[in-house]
């Protein structure tokens, strides 16, 4: 608010009013920008200018970004062609030398060319080439290209650019996705066996263990697989790989397409069982009714069980004159339990025990080790081999700590 005075001429009160006039004009031209009112002022032209060209660049910048990643895509499907090329080029350069050599051997053999198989050339190298040598890889071949070359030179990009295949660019990709498979199936069989354990409910599907070994691909097999049905190149050391995540896989409770899935990569062999009396692990007595059994000791902290198993039973479990329930609590139960589940011999075996000292878990942990050594000479060998991985045949050492003088307890401290 400007005062007039009596000093005040009109010149002084229009110049001291001009800043506030050009502050107001200044504010009615953005507020007609934003309500989108044209403005024809060199300010305004000015303002539109800047607005389009810091739109332009943006958008000049994106287009550089899609054309460089463009770009790039391109330089890998080129990559892929020229090396398809090559190959064709190399096919039909060895395919014609092939075929010149077959014509070759027909005359110098006396057959028509057209009649020429493999099995003639194969006798004609023979004939023609003999040699001494042991080793029948180290003989002189003469096969066609598609033998040894690989066949396998599929377009492995969509039209976007990106890899047909998740594992591409691991130059492995079917040998990795076999392995990757193998594993999620032992942890989906993982969680179904903790969560049924936990639960006590029945598998979703039905689900149970091997009956006979398999029988996996050698490693000459393996690698020729790989090379002439998807041309990747893998090792001795991919095959030991191969072979410890399979194995882990087949000693698990599978379900019938995991076992479907096995069987892509080796097959069952029958293996007779080992005699009861192949080891001493395995030998057994006879009572006088003529019934197999075998007693073991069984040893947890300060608890000392005595376990007897006899053969041909009907599931019946007593320990101290009491059936199952002279154990309250319901872990201590599944503990005694766990190796008849484990080696499916629940309803085939009657178990004997008379367990002294310790506690209530130590007493269970005392007869699960005794249960455990007393069950081999009526199991298989696998089943064996399973209660040896889950750690049953080996006696379980750990005991509380002692109490320290001075302090709370064995970790423990007072507060100070």
């Amino acid at each position: 608010m400007y005062e007039l005075t009596s000093t005040c001429t009109p010149k002084k009160m229009a110049a001291s009013m001009q800043p506030l006039s050009i502050a107001a004009r200044f504010a009615g031209r953005k507020l007609r920008h934003m309500n989108g009112h044209r403005v024809s002022t060199p300010t305004a032209h000015k303002y539109f200018t800047r607005t389009l060209s810091n739109d332009s660049v943006s958008v000049d910048s994106s287009s550089t970004k899609v054309q460089r990643r463009s770009e790039q895509i391109s330089t890998a499907m080129k990559a892929f062609l020229r090396k398809a090329k090559e190959h064709e080029v190399k096919v039909s350069q060895y395919t014609e030398e092939y075929e010149l050599g077959r014509k070759h051997l027909a005359n110098m053999m006396g057959i028509h060319p057209d009649e020429m198989t493999k099995e003639h050339i194969n006798e004609a190298i023979q004939y023609l080439l003999p040699s001494g040598l042991f080793d029948k890889g180290s003989r002189p071949q003469f096969k066609h290209p598609h033998d040894f070359l690989p066949v396998n030179l599929e377009f492995p990009f969509e039209e976007s650019g990106r890899p047909k295949h998740y594992q591409y660019y691991t130059l492995k990709p079917h040998y990795y996705e076999m392995m990757s498979e193998a594993a999620w199936r032992t942890e989906c069989l993982k969680e179904e066996e903790v969560r049924v354990g936990f639960t006590g409910q029945q598998p979703v599907e039905v689900m149970t263990h091997l009956t006979e070994e398999f029988e996996w691909m050698d490693t000459q097999a393996f690698i020729d697989m790989f090379k002439s049905q998807f041309s990747e190149t893998v090792t001795e050391a991919d095959h030991k790989r191969f072979l410890e995540v399979m194995k882990k896989l087949s000693l698990m409770r599978l379900r019938e397409q995991d076992v479907e899935f096995l069987r892509n990569y080796g097959r069952q062999k029958m293996t007779e069982s080992k005699s009861s009396d192949s080891g001493p692990d395995k030998k057994y007595l006879t009572d006088d009714k003529g019934r197999k059994y075998k007693t073991m000791h069984g040893f947890r902290k300060t608890a000392r069980a005595r376990v007897t198993v006899y053969g041909e039973g009907t599931g019946v479990i007593e320990i101290n004159g009491k059936g199952l329930d002279y154990f309250e609590s319901l872990y201590a139960r599944e503990q005694i339990l766990f190796p008849l589940v484990l080696t499916e011999s629940l309803d085939t075996v009657d178990v004997e025990v008379t367990v002294e000292g310790g506690g209530e878990m130590g007493q269970s942990g005392a007869i699960r080790h005794g249960l455990s050594n007393a069950l081999l000479p009526f199991v298989s060998q696998q089943m064996a081999n399973k209660l040896s991985l889950a750690g049953l045949l080996d006696r379980d050492s750990r005991v509380k700590e002692r109490m320290k003088p001075g302090q709370k307890k064995a970790r423990k401290k007072f507060q100070w």
